[in-house]
């Protein structure tokens, strides 16, 4: 029992992906409102991307909607150098995508991961979870847990500012900007 409860007080971004550092996998599925998604045509394009998986089911993601929304309708679409979004949905039909949209006032497209393929690919182990791949298609972090349009904007200006950081390092930033937010 002691165990266990040391293990939920763990911070999940203690425990980083497996993929830091790697070239991010290929993405092909379709999108909830039509059409498909080829990573391939978004990533390596001289702009981060910011790969946010979360299901409906998920409680976190309730409170994280809006925030999405607000970093896609600001920084997205606003500037094509700024971060890119790449929202992905795990295992949700779309009739669900689009209540879900609807009911949190979403705009932007959802790659839809309906077998929960593209989720074993990049490792995801709950939602929300939000992996950080820079201009060269690399993926620099993964945090496990809500993020908010501020976060995601001060975390990325703080990868590019130190590359060659640990995943240590980075995680130490992030609490520290996640406390003084």
């Amino acid at each position: 029992m002691s165990l266990m409860i040391y293990a939920l007080k763990q911070d999940p971004n203690f425990t980083p992906s497996q993929l830091v550092g790697e070239k991010a996998p290929i993405i092909s599925a379709p999108i909830a409102q039509g059409g498909s998604f080829n990573s391939e045509n978004s990533f390596n394009k001289g702009r981060w991307v910011v790969l946010n998986f979360w299901s409906s089911y998920c409680v976190v993601c309730r409170s994280e909607a809006p925030e999405i929304e607000i970093f896609y309708q600001t920084v997205t679409l606003k500037n094509t150098t700024k971060p890119d979004l790449v929202s992905i949905n795990i295992q949700d039909d779309k009739e669900a995508i689009s209540q879900w949209q609807s009911n949190y006032g979403q705009t932007f497209p959802v790659v839809q991961d309906t077998k929960g393929l593209i989720s074993i690919q990049y490792g995801v182990t709950g939602t929300p979870e939000t992996f950080f791949i820079d201009k060269n298609s690399v993926v620099r972090y993964r945090i496990a847990g809500a993020v908010n349009k501020n976060i995601i904007l001060k975390f990325i200006d703080w990868l590019e500012k130190n590359p060659n950081s640990s995943q240590d390092d980075a995680t130490k930033a992030l609490m520290n900007m996640r406390n003084n937010s």
